[in-house]
């Protein structure tokens, strides 16, 4: 194209919104930092609150196994999502269902696990008060994660916002219940079911609708 055929509006315009772009930081590195983060948080959470009374009934590779898997598989869910944040480095969709299906398995697995090897403990009532303890615990110690993930997605322009963004947000959630495994005294399967695995569920609905949300102002559509 030659320059000297442009319009001098349309060049002038061209050149006002030129303006400096700040280098983005590879996926690995950026996932590092969102790690860090997730790590003083998850530390903070041990350190303020006792470990569950059964613990000694739980064979290692249940307690504290169980909880380092569930890192693991957190902290991949977050790589995925930076990645996914990146146009041009897209995470195949069969990786994505694979991932975040054994994440979820894992979660549920480790649920009924525990009920086996460990008596359930008896709340009075409906255990509602329990329940929702867990879960806003849960979301205290997975939100921090999340928001600074998230933040570091919309950074980088991802072309599929929504799915970075469920990524992300399974990825705090599970990480985080890696050590609410360890904290929750309830081994009720019921009660991991709806409030642990509910919490997971919430945010990778938040995860989805976040980036809807980016999307909808980053890429409006054409009247």
């Amino acid at each position: 194209m030659n320059l000297e055929t442009v319009p001098n509006g349309l060049r002038e315009a061209i050149r006002q919104d030129s303006r400096a772009v700040q280098p983005l930081h590879p996926a690995w590195l950026r996932t590092v930092v969102s790690t860090g983060v997730l790590a003083v948080v998850l530390a903070f959470a041990l350190a303020s609150s006792s470990l569950r009374t059964d613990l000694d009934q739980l064979p290692m590779w249940l307690s504290w196994g169980c909880s380092a898997l569930q890192l693991v598989l957190g902290v991949l869910l977050i790589a995925m999502a930076l990645r996914e944040s990146v146009p041009g480095a897209a995470v195949p969709n069969g990786v994505i269902r694979w991932v975040a299906a054994t994440a979820l398995a894992v979660q549920v697995l480790v649920g009924i696990a525990t009920s086996i090897y460990s008596p359930a403990i008896t709340m009075p009532g409906s255990g509602m008060a329990a329940g929702v303890g867990c879960l806003s615990h849960e979301t205290l110690i997975a939100l921090p994660t999340f928001v600074f993930t998230m933040w570091l997605v919309f950074r980088a322009l991802p072309l599929r916002a929504p799915v970075a963004g469920l990524l992300g947000g399974v990825g705090a959630a599970v990480a985080s219940d890696a050590v609410l495994h360890l904290i929750c005294p309830m081994s009720n399967l019921r009660h991991v079911l709806v409030w642990h695995t509910g919490a997971v569920v919430l945010f990778m609905v938040a995860g989805w609708v976040a980036g809807l949300i980016w999307e909808r102002f980053r890429w409006p559509q054409s009247p």
